[in-house]
């Protein structure tokens, strides 16, 4: 058997070596850049489809004696819901049920959410309201400018607010300054009136009644909306 050998020249395979180290290099440059490439990608997609990931720590504090996890708005926002059935059915009660339930409900969530951001009490709107309107969101006084469920002026809280009369009966634009005007004059039922004389003595003591009612009410349903 006979054996052909090749000699290979000292430069050449240097040469070869150093080649051989380029692509390696390469290859490795290649590798880390496509690491960073997809690292990149997955930080992307968590902060886009999982922003949620930052509020562990508060979900954490949602944990109860079962040891299950449990999202603390959760309990909020059972609260607001109990909070607007309580105040729906208020609303039944004082107006005989001439207000339909979900017109009721929906009533009773504008008045939650604006009563909570001006910080009144939402039993004395609803006894505002009925007494203003009997919760008639169309009603109208023509003689003194007065629109909606809260008989919002037009002239005072209207105009300068570059709204238009039709504007004012929308429910959740009135509800929403009917608070608002009620937390203004510091939630007095006879400044928000802007009456006099026997007209005024009457209207609160209407207004007095109708809250007396919803009060009544609360306390034998055990109804707490402090």
């Amino acid at each position: 058997m006979k054996f052909n050998l090749m000699c290979v020249p000292c430069s050449s395979a240097a040469g070869y070596y150093r080649n051989f180290r380029k692509r390696m290099t390469l290859h490795t440059v290649l590798s880390m850049t496509q690491l960073a490439l997809m690292g990149g990608l997955c930080v992307f997609f968590l902060m886009n489809y999982f922003p949620t990931l930052p509020l562990a720590g508060a979900l954490a504090e949602g944990l109860q004696k079962s040891g299950k996890l449990v999202p603390a708005a959760n309990s909020a926002a059972r609260s607001d819901a109990q909070t607007v059935v309580k105040l729906a059915r208020m609303i039944r009660l004082i107006t005989e049920d001439q207000v339909a339930e979900n017109r009721a409900l929906r009533y009773a969530g504008l008045i939650s959410q604006a009563s909570l951001r001006f910080g009144v009490n939402p039993v004395e709107i609803i006894a505002l309201i009925m007494t203003e309107s009997n919760f008639k969101e169309k009603s109208v006084n023509t003689q003194t400018g007065d629109y909606g469920l809260g008989q919002v002026n037009f002239e005072h809280w209207g105009k300068p607010f570059g709204l238009t009369s039709q504007d004012l009966l929308d429910p959740t634009l009135n509800i929403f300054l009917t608070c608002r005007i009620y937390k203004y004059f510091g939630s007095d039922f006879g400044r928000y009136n802007r009456g006099n004389g026997i007209k005024s003595q009457a209207y609160l003591v209407s207004v007095a009644s109708v809250l007396s009612t919803l009060n009544a009410y609360a306390e034998l349903n055990q109804m707490d909306f402090s």
